[in-house]
């Protein structure tokens, strides 16, 4: 039998994020981290809607990233205490800016979780190991000079969200209903997406959550002349729900690191079908664990969902191979563990 790592005692976090699935996964994995018994503290930017959520886990501190060393010099201070006094077992930094708070006393694990491509590595000069979660990040810091440690743990799905009763869409009775979810910017993709929807039949399409680009969204909706076809949700507290409740999850992104609608269709049960992003290229095996397109064309994405539509044996197959994959490699047990591990190698005492 495998043996459980180590479970550390404390974890202090340190995150400057805003909102968005980057954050949706550091809620889930903190609450990962305290179902095991771990204590933890937070520094976060004052108003992110998820605050009460890591309140309910530790002490949350809140406060932005001063630009200026006079003023960071107070807020390392509070981070040199909190290691000094409160001793956590490991100090992590959520993203680059983070990472020049990390203390520079010997003694904890300090790690620099990163969930997308680095422009330098300036900020990282106290780390002990970067974790990224995809493994093409490494490549990017080995090509601007990083030769220091870097792992690569990944994401699990946030759980808990499918439970209760599963929303109504506002979409015709009987289609076949495809389902995005992010904010509405112009890298995921969603014009593509409405426009694959435009010429497929029998289709419709709920997209969840909201963003800058909604106005031209709908606008695109009128002029393709299928606005009764497309819902869109604004802003909703479990994205997941709506995915759990569709019939195939699209991830239509130009550049997606990882992809976390991937893992979560896989936990949904549904099937799901990615432009060729670094993420979803790694995640998918095409016709087995999910469909994986050749190109970012509205026409491919068509064909793609027409295949999904049609092929009721492949759309199985797709959710039990998902579902495999996602309980072997991508559980939530599977990722705080590598997590624990981690800790435990960087920490010197």
């Amino acid at each position: 039998m495998t043996q459980a790592p180590a479970r550390p005692k404390r974890i202090l976090h340190l995150h400057f994020g805003k909102e968005g699935g980057a954050e949706r996964f550091f809620v889930s994995l903190c609450q990962g981290f305290a179902d095991e018994g771990v204590e933890q503290r937070f520094l976060i930017r004052p108003g992110r809607s998820w605050r009460d959520e890591v309140a309910a886990l530790g002490a949350v501190k809140e406060a932005h990233y001063p630009r200026f060393w006079p003023i960071r010099k107070l807020l390392q201070n509070w981070v040199d205490a909190q290691t000094r006094d409160w001793k956590p077992d490991a100090v992590i930094a959520w993203m680059p800016k983070a990472a020049t708070l990390l203390p520079e006393a010997a003694g904890p694990a300090k790690l620099v979780r990163l969930g997308d491509y680095p422009r330098h590595i300036e900020h990282f000069a106290r780390a002990s190991c970067i974790i990224t979660n995809t493994p093409d990040i490494p490549n990017r810091l080995k090509s601007l000079g990083w030769t220091g440690a870097v792992e690569v743990i990944s994401n699990f799905p946030r759980v808990g969200e499918t439970a209760g009763e599963a929303p109504e869409f506002d979409l015709p009775t009987g289609s076949f209903i495809l389902c995005a979810a992010g904010r509405f910017v112009g890298l995921k993709g969603f014009d593509s997406l409405i426009r694959a929807t435009a010429l497929t039949q029998g289709t419709a399409l709920c997209l969840v959550g909201d963003g800058e680009e909604r106005p031209a969204l709908e606008a695109l909706t009128r002029e393709l002349g299928i606005s009764e076809r497309v819902q869109m949700t604004g802003w909703v507290p479990d994205p997941t729900r709506w995915l759990a409740a569709a019939d195939l999850a699209c991830v239509t992104s130009t550049h997606e690191t990882l992809g976390n609608v991937v893992l979560e269709a896989w936990h949904c049960r549904i099937p799901v079908i990615s432009t060729p992003t670094p993420g979803p290229s790694w995640l998918i095996e095409d016709g087995k664990t999910g469909i994986l397109l050749d190109d970012f064309d509205p026409e491919t994405l068509a064909e793609g969902i027409t295949r999904a539509k049609d092929e009721d044996a492949l759309r199985a197959q797709m959710v039990d191979k998902g579902a495999a994959k996602l309980n072997a490699e991508f559980s939530q047990k599977a990722i705080v563990g590598a997590y624990f591990k981690a800790i435990k190698r960087y920490r010197s005492y």
